[in-house]
């Protein structure tokens, strides 16, 4: 049986322009050399079809990806205590990306839900299908590189009656397999580059096109070999530990982010997971030990609740109730206290120099927050609760970054900033301030400077 190739939405196509054209194609040319009885796809079950669209995961890092049936953070799915930062897909750099990423898509088969589980294969995906791009694997950079990848027809990517390989029988053998497997596809692919470098810098297309088809369809080949291996393995769980919940979160007067999913986390360890619509979730096939449990969601973050977990046990939590005393704050992490990821930094900020002549002035940095949209005519509010030892107002200060559009290349537009003696700013959703980043800029870590930062919508009266 044929899978369907399914709608990828516009944000996703909006990707950088060094994307690798065909990552839709490519999964779906592997999904139908494996059929619909291969053990990934009847594990998966309709979720196996999302692969077409989650393959685009590692493009949309800092992003909130909205469609008609769900909203979630893309790296909810690319951040986790063994990758801490966000990767380069070329070579050499994505090469340290697929041990991480193969072991996280294995638990999340096993732990977690179907949907949450092809979320994260997505990112392993992505970072597979990147590589066996002709320039990514040659580390070609500069004009020729876009035309080099994208130079073919998308359509002819399929490779009937290729029978899917088997990695390793086991976890250790079959990790070891997906890393031969892929120096072989970089290898290939790197040699193609190199063969048609001199026709792609003259601008001629014909004789490049079915040379980089080549490496798409052995992509595809690698794809399906990995994505067999990961259905074959995920039924091999050992632990059989079960832990579930429910959150309880605070509506929220936002069309978009009341849909957004709580996160839970085990703290120490790599578990982590998004909750369902009806605010339960499940980890299954856990080893038996002590955990803490976290939630995260927008403006709340839960106390770490202990939990003791017996071999063969079932344990099902007591509903984790953060609807109390919240304000309507959007900012996840906005008191600074979470570090899931990495003790050295904030989950839900990323670290990065300030442009311009700020970028001189070493020691400043600007801690951004997760893009937020913005309702047009609506107004937020960006407050800021500063610790007694913060700097005085020439010193840290918090800003809303805005812009019209989610992708990378919109421009962007800094609000006055939040300091020590301001009340709060004020920003107005619009179709050019569609989009919204809280900022931190300071030459601290933030959580030395403030208690907490929100932004809220105004309370209708």
């Amino acid at each position: 049986m044929k899978l369907t190739l399914t709608f990828i939405s516009a944000v996703l196509l909006s990707a950088d322009a060094f994307a690798w054209g065909p990552h839709s194609e490519i999964a779906q040319a592997a999904l139908d050399a494996m059929g619909a009885d291969d053990p990934l796809v009847q594990r998966l079950g309709p979720d196996a079809k999302r692969l077409v669209q989650y393959v685009w995961m590692a493009d949309f890092r800092q992003t909130l990806l909205v469609r008609s049936d769900e909203v979630f953070y893309a790296d909810d799915y690319l951040l986790f205590p063994a990758a801490t930062r966000h990767y380069q897909h070329i070579c050499p750099e994505v090469e340290q990306t697929y041990s991480p990423y193969f072991r996280r898509a294995l638990q999340a088969l096993r732990t977690e839900s179907t949907h949450n589980a092809s979320r994260w294969i997505g990112s392993l995906l992505h970072f597979t299908t990147d590589t066996g791009s002709p320039p990514h694997a040659a580390g070609f950079l500069g004009p020729a590189h876009s035309k080099m990848e994208n130079w073919l027809d998308a359509k002819l990517i399929h490779i009937p009656g290729y029978q899917p390989q088997l990695l390793g029988a086991d976890d250790v053998s079959a990790e070891e397999g997906f890393l031969r497997r892929m120096q072989v596809l970089i290898e290939f692919s790197k040699e193609r580059a190199q063969r048609c470098r001199a026709d792609v810098d003259a601008d001629r297309r014909p004789p490049v096109e079915p040379v980089v088809l080549e490496s798409a369809l052995e992509t595809a080949r690698v794809t399906a070999d990995l994505l067999h291996t990961l259905g074959v393995l995920a039924a091999k769980a050992t632990d059989d530990a079960t832990l579930a919940g429910r959150v309880i979160v605070s509506k929220i007067e936002h069309a978009t982010m009341s849909r957004l999913p709580a996160k839970v986390v085990l703290f120490g360890t790599s578990y982590s997971t998004l909750t369902e619509p009806d605010g339960s979730f499940t980890f299954h096939h856990l080893p038996a030990g002590e955990y803490r449990l976290m939630v995260i969601a927008p403006g709340r973050i839960s106390e770490a609740k202990p939990v003791s977990l017996a071999a063969a046990a079932t344990v099902t939590l007591e509903p984790v109730d953060l609807s109390q005393g919240t304000d309507g704050n959007l900012v996840r992490n906005g008191t600074l206290t979470l570090r899931w990821v990495s003790a050295e930094a904030l989950d839900h900020w990323s670290l990065r120099s300030p442009q311009g002549k700020l970028a001189a002035r070493a020691p400043v940095r600007d801690w951004d927050g997760e893009w937020i949209p913005l309702q047009s005519g609506v107004t937020y509010y960006l407050t800021a609760r500063w610790k007694a030892t913060a700097a005085n107002s020439n010193g840290p200060q918090v800003f809303l970054r805005t812009k019209a559009k989610p992708d990378g290349g919109s421009i962007t537009t800094d609000s006055a900033p939040v300091v020590q003696g301001t009340k709060e700013v004020a920003v107005i959703g619009s179709p050019e301030a569609a989009w919204a980043q809280v900022c931190i800029r300071t030459s601290q870590s933030p959580d030395t400077v403030l208690e907490a930062v929100s932004l809220r919508q105004a309370f209708k009266k």
